[in-house]
């Protein structure tokens, strides 16, 4: 692969470019990245979401649709993601490498692509009164308002969601791109309507292409575009910084009652360590070990052991410096689950693993980054991750790394875990009998 990054300060944006000759889709993706905002971020996300439903060449999805599916069936979807203190609202293009196509068809298929992004940005589907497609807008603020209902439908997620809103109150990075239902049914259309502005001109954005073709020519269509905006910011906004309390700080908790079978206990950490940090890896195999997997020592040992569980894991953010532990359980069992995630923690910061385990975990994470060559996605998510980060390293780097991690590392960044919050979902329908995960 063959990496090359072009800045255009004038349009405030970078296009990375990875050529190579792997897939026969190629993937182009427009990142936005703004500062997480509980106002601006959910009015961005109700405002990305009405502009792709239509434009003035395209005005449904329909039409949309039918130009990809002239552009070989080439895909676009959107999503929007928070990662600490930044939210990212991502375009994602899957287009056929120009290579593949029909003979005697000269168009190029990722440009094809590119100018049909470009027009959902720049040449919106209004009114007679200047304003978004009233009926495109109704629409999507029905579906986010149903989107946020139906989140209690699914309690792992919610207790997940309620653990972290409870351990996060008060911070940036615990603000959600996708707001509240109240928020989402007060949005005027004025209002989404003037965020196009703001939103173009004022977001840092990062373009990936990945693929064989030759995209000189999208790099200076979307640089053209934007750079007419007047665009001024090319620095990337804040810093990831782990999340910090005070040593004798008291362990935040909430419990909450549902009449559902299953309780859910959801417990989230402190970590000390983010990306950037020299601890990185060893903290990462230390989560792998603890509770990332299904022969970590969290599920071995409160699942299989003492049956005190349905499920049990952990997960390491990297972006904030914290982790979640997530837990479903019989409401009787939560003191013992409790007790035992702790004892659990005090094994791992007593050294309490063999080095199978760690073997193990290395493992794991190296094939993750080695099957990342595989998926155009990976590669870009590997790229971006440590973009935001502020990280330079590749793939050979990130395992070089890895395998250097020694038992006392892990030991140590393991003693830098404290926790923090306690959410508990406590269930009062009938209890089920047998296992469901």
């Amino acid at each position: 692969m063959i990496e090359n990054t072009i800045e255009k300060t004038d349009a405030a944006l970078r296009f990375h470019t990875i050529k190579t000759d792997r897939f026969k889709m190629s993937r182009l993706s427009f990142n936005f990245i703004l500062p997480a905002d509980a106002e601006r971020s959910p009015r961005t996300r109700l405002m990305l979401a009405t502009l792709m439903r239509g434009c003035e060449k395209y005005p449904s999805v329909v039409a949309i649709n039918k130009r990809l599916d002239e552009l070989y069936g080439s895909t676009v979807t959107w999503r929007a993601t928070t990662v600490g203190e930044r939210h990212v609202f991502r375009i994602s293009c899957e287009v056929l490498s120009d290579k593949y196509r029909l003979p005697g068809d000269n168009e190029s298929i990722v440009k094809g692509v590119c100018e049909v992004i470009l027009e959902i940005l720049f040449a919106p589907l209004l009114g007679s009164d200047g304003l978004l497609d009233k009926s495109h807008f109704e629409s999507e603020k029905k579906l986010a308002v149903d989107a946020i209902k139906a989140k209690i439908n699914d309690q792992k997620a919610y207790a997940a969601e309620k653990c972290k809103n409870l351990m996060f109150k008060g911070e940036r990075a615990g603000v959600s791109a996708e707001g509240t239902k109240d928020q989402i049914e007060n949005m005027t259309l004025a209002e989404v309507t003037e965020n196009i502005g703001y939103f173009l001109k004022n977001s840092l954005l990062e373009c990936y292409y990945i693929g064989s073709d030759d995209v000189d020519e999208i790099v200076e269509l979307v640089s053209e575009r934007f750079s007419a905006l007047g665009r001024k910011n090319s620095q990337l906004f804040g810093s990831e910084t782990a999340l910090e309390r005070e040593n004798e700080a008291e362990i935040r908790s909430l419990e909450e009652t549902m009449n559902v079978s299953q309780s859910r206990l959801n417990i989230g950490l402190t970590c000390g360590v983010v990306m950037s940090d020299r601890e990185y890896y060893a903290m990462s195999l230390f989560n792998e070990i603890f509770g990332g997997s299904s022969v970590a020592k969290l599920f071995m040992n409160v699942r299989e052991k003492q049956s005190l569980c349905y499920y049990c894991y952990s997960a390491y953010s990297s972006a904030t410096g914290t982790a979640m532990i997530g837990c479903g359980i019989k409401r009787e069992n939560r003191e013992k689950a409790y007790a035992e995630i702790e004892n659990q923690l005090r094994e791992m910061q007593s050294g309490n693993f063999c080095e199978d385990e760690i073997n193990a975990a290395k493992r794991t994470i190296i094939s993750g980054i080695l099957q990342m060559s595989d998926n155009p996605s990976a590669i870009e998510a590997f790229k971006f991750r440590r973009f935001l980060a502020g990280v330079c390293e590749n793939s050979d780097d990130a395992i070089e790394k890895i395998n250097q991690v020694t038992r006392d590392e892990i030991i140590a960044a393991s003693k830098k875990v404290r926790f923090d919050s306690v959410y508990f979902l406590c269930g009062e329908g009938e209890e089920e009998e047998e296992y469901d995960e």
